[in-house]
């Protein structure tokens, strides 16, 4: 008999630092070939146009580069610093009883409930912007352990529904309003009188994250709880007590209604520069924002220690401060990951690789006269290439507003629109691309909990969703053509067309 070979797979490691080399010599080979692009961008709040060149790793310049900046890039990588502190937080919430008394009801609930219930909050979560990634993905693993659910289901859950569900939302988060700001400026040039709403996608956010949300619960529990095996079942020694929860529970109510005092309007966490009370909250030199990681690891921390307490599973202060760390096991592999996609996206975005391809791109798009259905459909398939080496949103939209924008304009399309297209795309593009850092943690926190120790590869992990992703494409585009069809309004006096 034959002997079965077994497959040779490539670890993520080897996967990036692959991917560090491939960057290097495109970018090189691009440079020799003096490739350049014309761009028009959005700076502080005008229209500038300016020619973009791929610069030279092995340059003079390049090799500077490439040896001041390999620590800068790793300290200045900020999910790394707040997942740290998302760890403590769940790691005390964990070790003091709490999560093991507040998620022991939800063993009870049908599978396909548990997993609409992560995916609906998950899509909703995105008001808090990147914060729904750094708290929900360590959180949502420890709640499908507990309930003896594979905790690799539950993170890739997690991932899926954030990611998936970052295009649409109840309620417009500031991510909305920063991609509003450059919708606007680069339409006034072909209306001066247009004033971007923030509630003109209200509609079709509704509608899409009610129907995206069931949509995925059926995906996942069709494609994913079938492939991923179930763990061992889990257990520890800590008690639960109705008493301890209770006390938690005012304590939770008591520190959240001091933190409303302190965001409310004029309240002093807010950054009274901007005037949308979103932006407020949350731009980047909002005190709110700045600290909104610290305030949740205060409250989850006494909370816990409440709880900890009245439980009596914190019986001394060792007890406390160990329960502070006890969620860090196994996670070397993770910080490996990121340092390694810190040094690719420190040259993808010195070389200007990504922003002379995407030029490329849009201005392909500029070239043809689509407009309606085509128009629509083309603009979805580019921004999700775009995506791969791009997956900032708004970075990614001050490159192409300025031509996308009134491009949708010309073809009797509103502006509004065209942005909720963009929203739609770049979800599903940002969950392909592994230079997008949540989808980097998502794999090393899989290897944290990857206990039957199956190898984990990028690309196995993509074949896992791709189903998910190819029938979330249609969806998206099905939910924009009728939208456009149909003459649907998007939100608050806004339509699809002009």
């Amino acid at each position: 008999m034959a002997k079965n070979k077994s497959k040779k797979t490539i670890s993520p490691i080897i996967t990036i630092l692959l991917l560090i080399f491939i960057a290097i010599m495109i970018s090189s080979w691009l440079s020799i070939l003096n490739i350049d692009s014309t761009q028009t961008t959005i700076e502080n709040g005008s229209l500038e146009t300016s020619i973009v060149v791929i610069n030279n790793i092995f340059s003079k310049e390049g090799i500077k580069y490439f040896f001041s900046n390999i620590i800068t890039n790793f300290v200045l990588l900020q999910p790394l610093v707040l997942l740290i502190i998302s760890f403590m937080a769940t790691s005390i919430a964990k070790s003091s009883g709490l999560l093991k008394h507040v998620f022991a009801s939800l063993k009870k609930l049908k599978s396909p409930i548990l997993t609409f219930i992560v995916i609906f909050v998950s899509v909703i979560s995105t008001i808090i912007g990147d914060y729904s990634y750094i708290i929900l993905l360590p959180l949502v693993a420890i709640l499908y352990q507990y309930i003896n659910k594979s905790p690799v289901l539950g993170i890739i859950t997690v991932f899926v529904g954030i990611t998936l569900g970052y295009g649409t939302g109840l309620f417009y988060n500031y991510n909305d309003y920063a991609l509003g700001v450059l919708t606007e400026i680069a339409a006034v040039n072909v209306d001066g009188s247009y004033k971007f709403n923030l509630y003109s996608n209200l509609y079709i956010m509704i509608i899409s994250t009610i129907a995206l949300s069931f949509l995925l619960t059926t995906l996942v529990e069709r494609y994913l709880s079938k492939k991923i095996i179930k763990e061992e079942k889990y257990e520890d020694e800590l008690k639960t007590s109705n008493k301890a929860l209770l006390g938690s529970f005012i304590t939770f109510v008591i520190l959240s209604f001091l933190v409303i005092l302190l965001i409310k309007p004029n309240g002093i966490l807010l950054d009274e520069t901007q005037t949308s009370y979103v932006a407020k909250l949350f731009s980047s030199t909002s005190p709110f924002n700045l600290s909104f990681m610290f305030i949740y690891l205060l409250i989850i921390s006494i909370t816990s220690l409440v709880y900890g307490i009245l439980s009596k599973n914190f019986k001394t202060n060792y007890d406390y401060t160990w329960g502070l760390t006890k969620e860090f096991n196994n996670i070397g592999y993770l910080f490996v990951l990121m340092f390694l996609s810190s040094i690719l996206l420190g040259i993808i975005e010195w070389t200007n690789l990504g922003v002379v391809i995407a030029n490329k791109l849009i201005y392909l798009i500029s070239l043809f006269d689509f407009t309606g259905i085509l128009l629509i459909v083309i603009t979805f398939i580019f921004v999700i290439l775009m995506s791969f080496l791009i997956p900032d949103s708004v970075g990614k939209w001050s490159l192409i507003s300025p031509i996308l924008v009134p491009l949708f304009m010309r073809g009797n399309l509103t502006p509004d629109f065209a942005q909720f297209v963009f929203k739609a795309a770049d979800s599903v593009g940002k969950i392909l691309t592994p230079l997008f850092i949540y989808f980097v943690i998502m794999l090393g926190l899989i290897q944290k909990y990857n206990i039957n120790e199956n190898k984990i590869t990028v690309l196995n992990t993509v074949k896992l969703i791709w189903p998910i992703i190819l029938i979330t494409i249609i969806f998206w585009l099905l939910i924009l053509i009728v939208w456009y069809i149909a003459g649907l309004p998007l939100g608050i006096d806004t339509l699809a067309t002009m």
